[in-house]
Order: structure tokens, then sequence, then C-alpha cells
């Protein structure tokens, strides 16, 4: 990984959480992980970097699209696209508060390659 990293100028990567939900119980039924009636928390979850380097929602990460909001019984997806001038921060090694499980919801997290450049 170092020699990459020495030899590279920027890199990118991709990470695609697909997700399959129900249709709500009611729509005004919420969930959470401490079960219904609680809030859903409702934003990105934040990435770790090879080099220690957080990427959250501050700084301009943002899911293209979020279609995981859907909730109409079919599969949909949000990517996070990652591109850096500073090779040292890819790839992704660590996913922190990922989108919280609900009731009847299916999630399948697919991790692409870094592309050094």
């Amino acid at each position: 990984m170092k020699f990459l990293h020495l030899l590279s100028t920027e890199a990118s990567q991709d990470i695609t959480f697909h997700c399959l939900s129900d249709l709500p119980l009611s729509p005004t039924d919420t969930y959470s992980a401490n079960g219904p009636g609680q809030e859903y928390r409702d934003r990105p979850p934040r990435f770790r970097g090879w080099n220690g380097q957080m990427f959250e929602a501050d700084t301009l990460l943002e899911p293209l699209p979020d279609e995981c909001k859907i909730q109409d019984g079919s599969w949909h997806q949000s990517r996070f696209f990652f591109h850096t001038q500073d090779s040292y921060e890819l790839p992704i090694v660590d996913i922190q508060e990922p989108p919280l499980s609900q009731p009847n919801h299916l999630l399948h997290l697919e991790v692409g390659p870094v592309c050094f450049l």
C-alpha cells in the first residue's frame, strides 16, 4: 500500500449501500435501534480513510443518489464517491454510523476498488 501511495497523486473509491425496505406500516411510523416510535437517524454515515481522515456530511460528503429513503418494497441504493488529491486518504478502512436497521429492511454494502492515479 505504501508503494501505491508514494507513486500516486490522487485516488478514488466508490462505496454503495444497497437497501430493500418494505412499505412502512403507516406514514407516521418511525424506527431506530431503540425500537418503534423512536426517531430514525437520517444522515449520511461517516467514513474513515487510510490515514485517519474522517469523511462526513460537513466535509462535502453526500450520497449520489440517495435512494435508500424510498420505502416502496424495491431495491434502491445510496452511492458514495470519494476522490482526493491526497492518495494517503484512501482506501476507506472503517464505516461509522451506517444506516440504522428498520423492521423489514435489508442492507447490503458494496465496497469498490481504489483507483490510484
